[in-house]
């Protein structure tokens, strides 16, 4: 056997070789042959009895030292978040019934029976600053098939308006209301053709308007948690405020107060189902004081394509939604035939990008 193949002989059992060979010594010469029956070698309790000699401590008896068990070191796998761009695109398609703002039927005309489309087009951009909040540029077109027998005199255009909104928002936690400042100019095409064709009044800018305005939308989830618990997060009224000063045309102020709630139905996946209530503040908007105008019932649709038609994440989201409301209009503002009542709807289609 080499020396590199030779297996260390343990300390344990050289020591007690050299015990038993210090006891053989001394009572060797007594022991018989006969003897030899009755002897038995217990080296750990000759090891325990008998006294090692000085010149043996060398040869000492080492417990093996067991290695240390691994320490399980329990860490946190941090969760990697994916990169968002900070850019948002979204084109949305609608077809309405009738063009209302603000309480005005802006697409009725006598004798109309049947209605005429209104479609409108909404493009938005938007950029996400961070802690600073977001920016947006809305642009929205509203293009009417019956504009001519609207406006006979005015071109005959069916692009009735243009409207382009500048918009920062920005979260406020500590009263989870989120706040929207934002500017707003309105472009009327008709109109702006007949301002240029009648000498008499020259174009005095009466075919576009822009107004300043703000919004805030609160979510009341907090409150309810005492009868809801935690598990309640988008609210239940989810209270709004919007404040609108025409520095225009119309130089007055408009004001919106509502309520929503948006309901997920039970076994119908990317279905939500909203319905709302507006409550309209005229203040020498649309005649002269200050006074309750109406309020706005209203029901909206929304379902998700966006997992039906497995999209991949970079291709966007895209859904599609409907509403239906009933405006009703108050008071004065009905008797004097400023406002009247109405019944509309219509369907959308949008599709989403970014963000």
């Amino acid at each position: 056997m080499s020396k590199h193949n030779r297996r260390a002989v343990p300390q344990r059992w050289v020591a007690a070789l050299a015990v038993v060979m210090a006891a053989g010594s001394g009572e060797g010469s007594s022991a018989r042959a006969g003897d030899a029956d009755q002897f038995e070698l217990n080296p750990a309790q000759i090891l325990a009895d008998t006294q090692v000699p000085p010149g043996l401590l060398l040869a000492q008896v080492a417990e093996p030292i067991e290695p240390a068990a691994p320490q399980r070191v329990e860490t946190e796998t941090a969760q990697v978040q994916e990169p968002t761009c900070p850019f948002s695109l979204s084109l949305s398609y609608a077809i309405y019934s009738d063009y209302i703002f603000r309480g005005v039927n802006f697409s009725e005309y006598d004798g109309e029976g049947r209605e005429k489309l209104n479609h409108q087009l909404t493009v938005s951009l938007g950029y996400d600053l961070g802690d600073f909040g977001s920016i947006g540029f809305d642009t929205w077109f509203e293009w009417f098939a019956g504009q001519k027998k609207i406006d006979p005199d005015r071109g005959g255009q069916n692009l009735q308006e243009v409207d382009y909104t500048i918009s920062w928002s920005h979260p406020i936690e500590p009263i989870a209301t989120d706040l929207t400042l934002g500017y707003t100019y309105f472009l009327f095409p008709n109109l702006a053709h007949t301002l240029r064709q009648d000498g008499a009044r020259g174009n005095n800018n009466d075919d576009r308007t822009h107004e300043y305005w703000f919004s805030l939308e609160h979510n009341d989830a907090w409150m309810w948690k005492w009868l809801l618990g935690d598990a309640i997060e988008d609210g239940v009224l989810n209270p709004s405020f919007f404040f609108a000063h025409d520095v225009g045309a119309l130089p007055g102020v408009w004001m919106e107060f509502g309520l929503s709630h948006g309901f997920v139905i039970p076994g119908v996946d990317n279905l939500t189902i909203t319905p709302s209530w507006t409550l309209m503040v005229d203040g020498d908007y649309w005649s002269d004081g200050f006074k309750l105008a109406g309020d706005r019932w209203s029901l909206g649709v929304e379902y998700d394509l966006t997992p039906v038609l497995h999209l991949p994440k970079w291709a966007g989201s895209l859904t599609v939604g409907g509403d239906l409301s009933f405006f009703n209009a108050f008071g004065n503002m009905e008797d004097n035939h400023v406002l009247q009542d109405e019944f509309y709807g219509g369907m959308a289609v949008t599709w989403a990008w970014g963000g």
